[in-house]
Parts: structure tokens; sequence; C-alpha cells
């Protein structure tokens, strides 16, 4: 019988941008594992085994285990298969075996969202547009227009077109004299020379890494590397108690070498920070440490406790009051700074992805605002930039009227657009820009072999944002010197560089200052964790903004959301 289990991180392709999957250090059979989850029923890392492993088995395979299942009533591995006959088209034909079975008792033998998004009562709607929507962001495809759409507008078409009173960044704006180092792609504290020496002294990050850094010839960057380090982890939660190693790669970009080697270390260290050892409940290895509460929403508000309504983060379904792991953060308004409790599950990297308690939304685990920085207000400005930029992401559609191609005098960028347009590689932006303000930008090719490589940026300073989104391209064909791309059609309009809004003070300081205040004029109020590890001490910030858009990927788990509907309509009746 199988106590304490040994997990590895592995990421499914070559490169420190590819996916990550937690799987045992060694292979369990299906009844290994559904021993295990019936003492360790929310293992989110063995669910999600299970089910990399039942896909193995052939449609008959399946249907023994599931009637054996049947017999004995065991309804955790009945709600095992009703889930992999709903996440695979393969074994579509099985899902009425679970006819006479209550779908809603066998989501609560399981702590993953699949049975519960199933049951969502739009269902279909919801996947008809997300379809839609997932098709025009990542393929460029053509949104149908309103007399071609076979659900109808989740919303009231008038609450669409109704302007509510925004403020804008230029509202906010308050130009200064800069006071910190602008590297090109980010405004920081320290020059990047002097987070590097800092960085590479540290006992902490010196038995982190690994080997060399690589060199990346796949980026669009000029100065581009990948830093292999290892990792591990312990965690006693509830009934779960679980190790996890491994070996992560992280990903370097800049304008000069010693700011691509910040990148990547300052990448490590806050993928590092937010890793977290838990051992009773308690965190392990934080300047200041985490209690853990297990609780329903409804018991925090009861005892006089502010507390984050976990449906404020507009989940891809909604919580219903379950018992879940909280620990205390810092919510900014108004008047200062407070205390509030938010799940766990939005804090920690990977960790918190596995507590006992059920999932509150599919992906586990996400890296969104989580930043590092030479200063705390360093970190959480860049925490928000991140979360600004993959709520732009989240909302923003495919429309040729926002694409363009940019022209520029700086040397730097010049050089780059030159050097890339004579090997044939046709480099485009997307304006991703929100009605709050801040430049957002998608960089992108499509190539002629298929597929669209992407970038994104989003800051105060427009050029930077643009810095930053064309310095994420990367591309694997560029590996075997196939620099082939499709250019869009004529007419896409020109920016020039030099001419891009600027909203940024120079100083890190203003800057965090004017967007906290931006986002509070606006109803937002960011939430901050810090995450600063004793050992490294280096400042780390997890921010979520409830009310913008934490998940920034368009799946068919993906929710209704009233902004992404307004672009829709925006693009269509500009089309008609």
């Amino acid at each position: 019988m199988i106590k304490k289990i040994t997990y590895k991180a592995q990421l499914t392709l070559s490169t420190g941008f590819d996916l990550l999957s937690i799987v045992p250090v060694r292979e369990i059979s299906i009844k290994e594992i559904l021993e295990y989850l019936h003492i360790h029923p929310n293992d989110k890392f063995m669910h999600k085994y299970l089910l990399y492993q039942l896909v193995k088995l052939s449609e008959n395979e399946l249907d023994e285990l599931i009637e054996k299942a049947k017999k004995k009533d065991d309804l955790l591995s009945l709600a095992c298969f009703y889930e992999i006959c709903i996440c695979y088209n393969k074994f579509f034909n099985l899902r009425k075996k679970f006819n006479d079975i209550d779908k809603k008792i066998l989501a609560k033998h399981t702590p993953l969202i699949y049975i519960r998004w199933s049951l969502s009562e739009n269902l279909d709607t919801r996947c008809f547009w997300m379809d839609i929507f997932a098709k025009n962001k990542y393929m460029h495809e053509s949104l149908p227009s309103l007399n071609n759409i076979k659900f109808p507008i989740p919303y009231d078409l008038n609450s669409l077109i109704e302007d509510k009173k925004i403020v804008h960044i230029k509202d906010v704006y308050s130009e200064t004299e800069g006071k910190s180092f602008n590297t090109g792609t980010a405004v920081r504290s320290i020059d990047p020379k002097e987070t590097v020496n800092r960085l590479l002294k540290n006992p902490t990050i010196q038995e982190l890494l690994l080997d060399d850094e690589i060199k990346l010839t796949c980026s669009i960057s000029p100065y581009a590397f990948i830093r292999n380090w290892n990792f591990r982890i312990e965690v006693s939660v509830g009934k779960n108690n679980w190790t996890l190693w491994g070996i992560l790669g992280e990903y370097g970009k800049g304008f000069s070498e010693d700011a691509a080697r910040a990148s990547a270390l300052m990448e490590i260290v806050e993928r590092y920070s937010a890793l977290a050892n838990f051992s009773n409940n308690t965190s392990i290895g934080y300047k200041k440490e985490f209690k853990l509460i297990k609780a329903r929403y409804s018991d925090l508000i009861e005892k006089g406790y502010h507390v984050l309504d976990p449906n404020k983060m507009n989940l891809e379904i909604p919580y219903e009051n379950q018992e879940l792991y909280w620990i205390i953060a810092e919510e900014v308004d108004e008047m200062g700074s407070h205390e509030i409790y938010i799940p766990a599950q939005f804090a920690f990297l990977i960790s918190s992805g596995n507590f006992d308690e059920i999932d509150i939304y599919s992906q586990g685990t996400s890296t969104n605002g989580l930043a590092s920085g030479n200063t705390i207000e360093e970190a959480k400005l860049t925490a928000l930039l991140e979360y600004i930029e993959r709520d732009s992401e989240k909302v923003s559609l495919f429309s040729l009227d926002r694409c363009f191609l940019l022209e520029a005098k700086d040397p730097i960028i010049s050089n780059i657009l030159d050097a890339w347009r004579k090997r044939g590689v046709h480099i485009y932006f997307l304006d991703l820009t929100t009605e709050l303000g801040i430049p957002c930008y998608r960089a992108f090719f499509i190539h002629k072999k298929g597929g669209i490589s992407r970038g994104w940026g989003a800051h105060l300073n427009g050029k930077i944002a643009i810095n930053r989104a064309l310095c994420e391209l990367t591309c694997r064909y560029f590996l075997y010197g196939d620099y082939s791309t499709i250019p869009l059609t004529d007419g896409v309009q020109i920016k020039k560089y030099e001419e891009l809004p600027n909203y940024s003070s120079g100083d890190v300081n203003k800057d965090l200052w004017m967007l906290e205040k931006l986002l509070l004029m606006n109803g937002f109020h960011p939430i901050y964790v810090n995450l600063t590890k004793e050992d490294l001490d280096i400042p780390v910030i997890r921010t979520i903004v409830p009310g913008l858009e934490m998940l920034p990927d368009l799946d068919r788990y993906s929710s209704f959301n009233k902004r992404l509907f307004k672009n829709y309509l925006r693009i269509v009746q500009k089309e008609s």
C-alpha cells in the first residue's frame, strides 16, 4: 500500500517553455492508482495520472472496468471513468453507461472540475462560443456574423453596447524624472549587470543552477538563454503527503547579455519562491510563513474575517462554498492595505495545486501575476503588468484592423526587424490594449508549415511593451534553418515605434503608484502575496486582481466574459 508518493516534474518537449507534466517516479498500475486514491481521494496529481493511464486503454477494456466498479458501487472509480469519457472523444460511446448514475453524486467523488463543468446548464452554448473564439485567436479564423451563429450571444446586446465610464491611464499619468534603469524590456531599480552578479553569488542560486546557460538560436530576441535548474519540494497537507522533484529550464531574453541573463535568473527566483514546502498545514522557508486554514467561505465570513469570494475571479465553474485551504494576503484599497483571506490555490505554484481539497480551476496552478524584483515595489509592478497582459490577451480577439507592421528609427529595433525580414520572417503586431489604456501587444508570425508563433508584452511604456512581445517570439523551425513565413494580406497599417504611447514615469515606485491608482479608480482592488524566501532574500510577489481575467487561455472550460463578447460585437459590426 502506497502511503507517501514521490512525483517527478517533466517537460513534454525539450525546452523550458513547453508543457509540464507531473507523474509518479515509477509507473503504477491502474489497480494501484485506484487503491491509493481511495485513501487519498484529493490527490489531483494522481487523478490526472490515472486519466493519462486510462486513455491508453481500448473501449472494451474501459467498459470492463466500468462494469466492475458498478457491481461494487465504487463511486470514486466510476467518477474517474466518467471523467475520461467526457474528456476524450475516444470513449464517447461509453458515456451512456452512466445514464443511470446521478452525475452530481459522481462530481463529489473527484477533486477535478471536469464533471462539475459538464453539468453546466449552458454547456452547449459555452462550447460553441469558446470554439469560435479559440479558432479566431489561435488560428486567425474569421468570426461568424450575428446572422450565422448557432447559439445567441449570452448577454443582452444593449448591455454590450453601453459605454461604462472607464478611467484611462492617461487620466492618471504624471510625468516625472526617471530614476530607474530602462533595460529595453523592463524598468528596473538596479542595473542588470549588478543583478546578475548578486544572484550568482547567492548560495541558494548556486545550488539550484545546473550546467551552463544554453544560448537559444530560435529566438527573435538579440540575446536569449535557457538556464536549467533543479528543485525538490515536500508537502504534507491533510491526507496528501508527497514529494516532487524535477529539472526545469527558464527562458531569459533581452537587448544585452546581462539583461537576458538577469531575465532567466529572476525567472528561476520567482518559480523557486512560489514552490512551497508545507508540513502540518504550515509553510517552510518563507520570511513570513503561511498558516493554512481549511474552511468554507461562509465559515470565514461568519467569523468576521475579510475574505475574497472566489466567484469574483470569473472561474471556469462556480465555487459552491466547498471547503478550501485559505491564507492571509494583502489587499489594496482607497484607504491603504488590509489583510484578506484568499484561497491558497491562487498563491503558490504547483504546491497548492495538490492540497487535500477540490480544484477550483482546471489548470490547478498558474504563473500569472508571479514576479520577482530587486525591490518589493519592482516585484509588485512587474506582477501587475503581467496580470494586465494576460487579461488583455484573454479578452482580445484577432482582427486585421488592430494588426500593424512596425517601423523604427531606433537602431536596435530597426536592426531586429530588418534582419529577420531579410530571412523571410514577416513579423506583425496585434494591439491588445484594453479600455484601461495600458499598452499591450502580441507579436506574431505565421509559419508556412502551419502554426503561429506568438509573444506578448504589456507595460506603461508602449515601446517596452512591444519590445517584450518581440523578444518573446521563438520558433522551432529556426533551429533547422527554416525561416519561411506567410505575409498577411495587403493593407495592414504601419505604426511608428517612436510614436507608441508612453505613460511610464521612468521610476519603478511612481509607476506602481499610478498603476494601483488606475485599478482602484476603476473598481479593481489588487491583492498581493509576499513569497520572499528566507534563503534567497529576493523579493517575490504573487498578485491577483479580482475582476480581471486570471486564466489567459481560451478552451472549452473557459467561462463567459462580457468584455470578450463586446470585442466580438465590435469586430462583426465593423465588418458588416
